[in-house]
């Protein structure tokens, strides 16, 4: 594993140059392209915003599909993307408006303040979003620009960095990040500006968020043959238990309002785009294997009817989802849909009215509508412990195989069900055995399992079903790991992509254009270059 030699993490400044996308990211929210006058309070805001939307929007959409938590229908834009079917101009917003000229741009104005004036934990922050933010670029396109972005007028035309010297360069800023957090001033800390965390009294949960954001690092490249593991176990030995996620509450994510436009970004573009997005069957299908309760927030039953809604299904059917790349020409009550954990509490029943922009079902008579304040998930606390598990598991780090795994197993699950709403149900679905070839292991015990390649599959599915709506960690497991097996599609339906899934994506067109460093590397498909950490040569390809 090669660490950074020519990055100096921490010592990018000013902006990168960008250009206004067509696209309205945050319409009526916060304005991301604040100036170098705002305070840093302001600024802060701008970014949490920025950043909880584009984690909710096209970067979700592109890694749900492909890792088929949720599926496209017939006619559609997305149906393309289902295909694997993405044009270059089509991510041009989201690298330069969204992420390098929203979310960094506003980063380097608070890291170019001068210390004397604003709390140290503004830093702290803003280091960790930074980190956050170029972990999403890397683990979406690989190389990117790094060490010569953010320079503006000063180089138009920044240099592409190897993707495996940048995670240790995050590595390092984000423990840049935790001395700033853990750092005192008799200026004003974070207060009601923070939207990730609700303000004041709350700088622990950004350190343990910084803390578990490495180990997500660490457990990506964990798998890299140079990479040297021990660095890990240091780490976690170094780090005390307070100081890493500890309960749902130290989940990092984006809360939204019941206010129009300021819904969750998911929410909007059902509505904007009604009948675009539905549930996969990969997803569900798995679910409903188990009887896992958490379809009834996570999706509608099917086919569907006023009593079903009221009284949701507990078997192992009464949940219906589409095949991936395949479309069914249009909704109806036949098909699950999202529902309250993604959308937020149902606030109208209605009988008997026509199908409108808000209904998550039709058909039956029925049209649901919803107050769309659901948070946007970005890192959680069962991500935490699966993380966790999969480091036991796989390499004796924070405890020694399978045995050591089942704690981390177990408690990722739990903190599953309460983000779901549903705490009280976890022990009895861990306890559960059902009938069949691939049961949840008895009372969750993973060595109840005939090997280790198929215990680091039961963690992998039950983090694929946690992280619902996560944008990129499911496709990145999947790349990782293989995990969860995925209904692969026919080649027929892309020729040009022969049915392989999606690797990484295009560089945006307008990168490619103005920057020749850009063009060099642009990808003749998205599976001809893996991300470096990408590694797995068994299983599906």
């Amino acid at each position: 594993m090669k660490r950074f030699n020519k990055i100096k993490a921490g010592l990018v400044s000013a902006a990168l140059l960008v250009s206004v996308s067509c696209e309205n990211i945050l319409d009526d929210n916060i304005n991301p392209n604040l100036t170098t006058s705002n305070p840093p309070q302001l600024i802060l805001t701008s970014i949490e915003a920025t950043l909880g939307f584009t984690m909710g929007s096209d970067l979700h959409r592109y890694s749900a599909l492909w890792a088929q938590q949720i599926a496209a229908q017939n006619g559609r834009q997305t149906e393309n993307y289902d295909k694997y079917i993405l044009a270059a101009t089509e991510v041009n917003g989201v690298w330069r408006t969204n992420l390098y000229g929203g979310v960094l741009a506003d980063v380097e104005e608070i890291l170019r303040k001068p210390t004397t004036e604003i709390h140290p934990h503004y830093f702290g922050v803003a280091k960790v979003i930074k980190a956050f933010t170029y972990s999403m670029l890397v683990d979406y396109w690989g190389d990117v620009p790094f060490s010569e972005a953010m320079l503006g007028a000063a180089n138009l035309q920044p240099a592409v960095d190897d993707d495996a010297d940048i995670y240790p360069a995050l590595i390092d800023l984000i423990d840049e990040a935790i001395v700033d957090l853990k750092s005192t001033s008799p200026l004003p800390s974070i207060g009601t500006d923070d939207y990730i965390y609700g303000g004041s009294g709350n700088i622990a949960r950004w350190i343990k968020f910084a803390n578990v954001l490495k180990l997500r690092l660490y457990l990506h490249m964990a798998n890299v043959p140079s990479f040297d593991r021990t660095e890990i176990a240091n780490f976690i030995t170094a780090t005390p238990a307070t100081e890493f996620m500890e309960a749902v509450a130290d989940d990092f994510q984006l809360n939204f309002e019941a206010v129009n436009r300021r819904t969750n970004p998911i929410h909007q573009f059902i509505i904007d785009r009604t009948d675009d997005i539905c549930t996969s069957s990969t997803l569900i299908n798995l679910m409903n294997f188990r009887s896992d309760r958490r379809r009834s927030v996570y999706f509608t039953p099917a086919p569907f009817s006023q009593a079903l809604f009221a009284t949701p299904p507990t078997g192992n059917t009464g949940y219906i989802g589409l095949t991936n790349g395949l479309g069914n020409g249009g909704v109806n009550n036949g098909l699950s849909r999202i529902h309250t954990y993604v959308r937020g509490a149902v606030t109208t029943t209605t009988a008997n009215i026509p199908v409108g922009p808000n209904l998550n079902v039709s058909g039956a008579g029925v049209s649901l509508a919803y107050n769309g304040n659901a948070p946007v998930n970005m890192l959680t606390f069962a991500e935490y412990n699966f993380i966790r598990a999969e480091l036991a598991l796989r390499y004796n780090i924070g405890g020694t195989g399978a045995a050591a795994a089942q704690t981390f197993f177990q408690a990722g699950i739990t903190a599953s069900f309460a983000d779901a709403g549903l705490a009280a149900q976890a022990a009895a679905y861990i306890a559960a055995d059902p009938d069949g070839a691939d049961p949840l292991p008895a009372n969750g015990n993973l060595t109840s399992l005939a090997t280790p390649e198929d215990q680091l599959r039961r963690i992998i599915e039950e983090k694929f079903v946690a992280n619902y709506t996560v944008a990129g960690e499911p496709w990145s497991d999947w790349r990782r790991t293989g995990y969860p097996l995925l209904q692969l599609l026919p080649g027929t339906l892309n020729p040009g992509n022969n049915g392989r899934v999606p690797r990484a994506l295009f560089y945006p067109q307008q990168e490619a254009d103005a920057n020749p460093n850009i063009a060099a590397i642009q990808r003749t498909d998205l599976s001809d270059r893996r991300v470096f950490w990408d590694t797995r040569t068994t299983g599906q390809e």
